[in-house]
């Protein structure tokens, strides 16, 4: 029976050397929870429960339940039928004592970037990430400044974690098979930029807006977000960043900067 369903970007894997090529990404600390968002058919689920003390999946289709649970008996095994974006994952780490936590998704294309910002605002509890996401949305979030497809998640996601392109899964691996290939990204979290900035929920909205039109110059961007060109002149002159540039030309580094500058204005 075919179990996968367009309405929620499925397509499911079954490959053995694939499976345990993914979850070799993984830290193999034994004493560690592995939460994975859309299990689907549960073919990577089950060899995670294999490797790991507590394996919870997080399913939206209720036509999976059944399978699911007939299929995985083993007793570090915990479903979740519920949409992930209505999981609330703090609560769900903080309620299961392991060493270590990782997250791993097969990501449904249509809501890839609200699951990595959600895993993103959890980061300080996570060790890992691995992400299975359309090809081309993998080289976006790997993209480093002055390339063509950096933007607001590139920066989000490599402000909070080394971000590694691992390899790339081609479509006929799936089924049923989509119209493009996969690839498999990792996210290895840490906090070297999280203890310069105070609320950095607050600079990642802050970059999404300078991103929000992305053919016009980091003046006329920042000027629109704070309301005042005068002061996005100020800032600009102050970080040393030249008024023409484009959003995808600035660093880390120089969003962190310039979101500082907009803080002291503040003061």
């Amino acid at each position: 029976m075919d179990y996968a369903k367009k309405k929620f970007g499925q397509n499911f894997i079954s490959d053995k050397n694939l499976i345990n090529k993914i979850i070799n990404i993984l830290d193999q600390e034994q004493d560690h929870l592995i939460i994975e968002i859309g299990p689907g058919r549960g073919a990577l689920t089950k060899e995670l429960c294999k490797r790991f003390k507590k394996v919870v999946a997080i399913e939206i289709d209720t036509d999976l339940e059944v399978l699911l649970k007939s299929e995985i008996n083993e007793s570090n095994f915990e479903l979740i039928m519920e949409d992930v974006l209505n999981v609330d994952l703090k609560k769900l780490i903080e309620s299961n004592s392991c060493k270590k936590v990782s997250l791993i998704s097969n990501t449904p294309y249509y809501i890839t970037s609200e699951i990595i910002f959600r895993t993103l605002d959890v980061s300080k509890f996570l060790d890992k990430a691995i992400f299975m996401v359309q090809k081309e949305v993998a080289l976006r979030i790997c993209a480093k400044a002055n390339e063509n497809n950096y933007n607001n998640l590139s920066v989000a996601a490599q402000f909070y974690s080394e971000v590694n392109y691992e390899f790339t899964v081609n479509k006929n691996m799936f089924r049923p098979i989509p119209k493009v290939d996969s690839a498999i990204i990792s996210l290895k979290f840490h906090q070297a930029y999280l203890n310069q900035i105070k609320d950095d929920k607050a600079f990642v909205a802050f970059v999404r807006k300078l991103f929000n039109n992305k053919r016009k110059t980091i003046l006329n961007n920042l000027s629109t977000t704070i309301n005042t060109k005068q002061r996005a002149t100020e800032i600009l002159a102050l970080t040393k960043i030249e008024n023409n540039k484009r959003p995808e030309n600035l660093s880390i580094e120089d969003f962190i900067n310039i979101y500082k500058e907009t803080k002291n204005g503040n003061n």
